[in-house]
């Protein structure tokens, strides 16, 4: 634990903005829920946002508020521009005021990143350049459209102030129509909006003077800016946005720079996962916060409180955005500063569970902390203790018998757990393993750490059977052992075929001579990755083959799919997709071609690698159920699936034990 003396400090210092102070340097960014009813704020905005200003966040800049009707980018969309989202703001600012955060409007308009299939209208765009993702062509913007836009953010403007808000932010970011009109990727006009960089700036610079004009000195104006597009050929790189930042900031009109990375070439670092580095967009802050005199915030996976803390003190920026590690945990500031970093929740940067905008589409939710998103929920209300004290006996040290074991620990009940492996974490543990995905572990390293500060005996090595539970007499069980390997169907396996499963391949279980390897992946998700990464890294020459159209399909949810095509292709690691796989021998896998049937066989191949759905291990539950004991079961055993599930299944156990 670090000692208050040992960290460094700055983080809690006032942060003057304009006309107002930030109680810290701590900011809660804008950011997608998929909250919204009727395109509007909900109660479920005003808790999930008050919980963090409670926790301690200083800044907390609201979900996008579209500023025309010509954009709305996905279906839960906050439409900034009608007269009804003032009563919203309203309610979030009285809630984040009582603790003492400045409230925030995010403005923006997507321009050709936004989705015509809501609107039914053609995008906007600077000019009519195809966006990458959907290939869609938008309509190149009129004077009269450039216009009713700048228009809109005045409007949108105005109602923020109603609302009561303390100012707005300015999206030039990632994903905006503003950052469009600056790059040389996306406008290609001839006219006074375009060419030279001083028409490039024309439009954001007639957006912030609308707004200021509006708000006046006492509001805060600040601009979120794309400090490097990652498209060296065409696009916005660092010196770039230093210049744009000097520009900008020399009309003495915006109070603060927010620096992001990336454009419409690279989503995977919009929501960047396991496999960008912590503040990996930290220079681009430092690089403009030498050219201004502006506050600057920093982001790009800062999800370490001492991180944040230290580049504040090396000067690299004057705010710090530590979104997703305030999802994850609403209270970091306050435990920050009570000295309590190991009570602090992690955020393992994993992007299971925001897949807003994708085919899913669901609500924002947190992979480690269940509760993100439902703050409101009867069911995450403070824990109440047990009226009558059980002895709980929980099976199995994963993180859904270790959540089950804390939370009835801090209901007062008497548990003990047991693990059949050496080691407390389960499956997790062996996901970690696996190259780059180290962060993993902490989610089950904080269970860990939490369950050994209550009143939990805990056995490790132990597997136990119906008998020794009975043995045990406890008035409650929850059954958490996990799920167990499962078998490609349809495919016959000759029986001294070398076939392993990926549990074998992270416990190190290969052959020490490396060969060819040949993983059958029937998920395409992060294990079949893993594997792959985990034997290259070890010499094998490793082949993938999938059914689908294209190897880790489901990487795309996670925008995990450009990161490990790059690794891959480093590795030399070879994608055999739309292959069938007939038959495994004892050299060979046998397939047939998805759409043709041709038969393809891979020779000489000296180890396969089943990668399938697993198993619900549900033999001890059913067993004890017959017994006439109260049972209860969590995570993998009732059916194989995320972290997340295993987590929150975890947590209804232990609350209703």
């Amino acid at each position: 634990m670090n000692k208050p003396e040992d960290r460094p400090t700055g983080l809690f210092a006032p942060l003057p903005l304009g006309g107002k102070t930030a109680p810290n340097r701590l900011v809660f960014a804008a950011h997608r829920t998929n909250f919204a009813t009727h395109n509007r704020f909900t109660e479920r905005h005003v808790a999930y946002y008050e919980t963090r200003a409670a926790g301690g966040a200083g800044t907390i800049v609201l979900e996008g508020s579209v500023v025309h009707p010509s954009d709305w980018p996905y279906e839960y969309a906050i439409f900034g521009y009608e007269a009804a989202v003032v009563d919203g703001y309203r309610q979030i600012a009285d809630a984040l005021h009582r603790h003492g955060a400045l409230a925030l409007a995010h403005l923006t308009h997507s321009g050709m990143q936004g989705s015509s299939h809501y609107s039914q209208l053609p995008l906007w765009a600077p000019s009519p350049v195809p966006e990458v993702n959907s290939r869609e062509l938008p309509q190149a913007m009129d004077t009269d459209d450039i216009a009713a836009v700048i228009q809109g953010f005045r409007q949108a403007a105005r109602y923020a102030r109603d609302g009561g808000l303390d100012g707005v932010e300015l999206n030039a970011g990632q994903d905006s129509l503003i950052r469009q009109f600056l790059s040389p990727l996306t406008n290609q006009r001839g006219d006074d909006y375009g060419g030279p960089l001083d028409n490039r700036l024309r439009f954001a610079r007639q957006v912030i003077k609308s707004v200021r004009e509006e708000l006046g000195r006492g509001a805060v104006v600040g601009l979120r800016l794309s400090g490097d597009e990652h498209a060296p050929w065409a696009g916005i790189k660092p010196e770039d946005a230093v210049e744009i930042a000097r520009c900008l900031a020399s009309d003495g009109l915006i109070d603060f720079i927010s620096v992001t990375s990336g454009s419409i070439y690279t989503s995977h670092l919009t929501r960047p996962g396991l496999y960008q580095p912590p503040g990996f967009a930290v220079p681009l802050a430092a690089g403009i916060k030498a050219a201004v005199a502006l506050p600057v915030f920093a982001q790009g996976s800062i999800v370490d409180p001492k991180m944040a803390a230290t580049l504040l003190v090396d000067g690299k920026a004057d705010a710090v955005e530590m979104t997703r590690a305030l999802i994850a945990d609403p209270d970091l500031p306050r435990k920050w500063r009570e000295d309590r970093a190991d009570d602090i929740r992690p955020c393992l940067l994993a992007n299971q569970d925001n897949l807003i905008g994708l085919v899913q589409n669901p609500r924002l939710s947190c992979a480690n902390n269940p509760a993100a998103g439902y703050e409101r929920e009867a069911e995450f209300a403070p824990l109440k203790r047990a009226r009558t004290p059980h002895r709980v006996l929980v099976v199995g040290g994963g993180p859904a018998g270790l959540e089950a074991a804390r939370v009835a620990a801090l209901r007062g009940h008497r548990v003990t757990l047991y693990e059949r492996e050496p080691r407390l974490g389960g499956a997790v543990r062996l996901a970690a393993a696996a190259p780059g995905r180290e962060r993993l572990a902490l989610a089950v390293d904080w269970l860990e750490r939490q369950v050994r500060k209550l009143e939990i005996e805990i056995y490790t090595g132990v597997e136990m059977t119906a008998e020794q539970v009975g043995q045990e007499a406890p008035d409650a069980v929850i059954v958490a052992v996990g799920g167990m390997p499962g078998q490609q169907a349809g495919v016959r396996f000759h029986p001294n075929a070398p076939v392993i499963n990926p549990r074998q391949v992270m416990r190190g279980e290969v052959p020490t001579t490396p060969g060819r390897a040949v993983i059958l992946d029937t998920l395409g998700d992060p294990v079949g990755m893993a594997v792959a990464e985990w034997l290259a890294e070890r010499g094998w020459q490793v082949e993938v083959v999938t059914s689908d159209m294209f190897v880790g399909q489901r990487l795309t949810a996670s925008l995990e799919l450009t990161a490990w095509n790059q690794r891959a292709a480093a590795r030399g690691i070879v994608f055999r997709p739309q292959f069938d796989t007939l038959e495994v021998t004892e050299h060979s896998v046998i397939g047939a071609d998805h759409f043709d049937s041709r038969e393809i066989r891979l020779d000489e191949i000296d180890l396969v690698v089943d990668v399938s759905p697993e198993r619900p291990d549900e033999a001890l539950y059913f067993a004890l159920k017959a017994s006439g004991l109260r049972v209860f079961r969590a995570g993998d055993c009732v059916a194989p699936r995320y972290l997340s599930h295993a987590i929150l299944e975890g947590y209804r156990a232990g609350r209703e034990v």
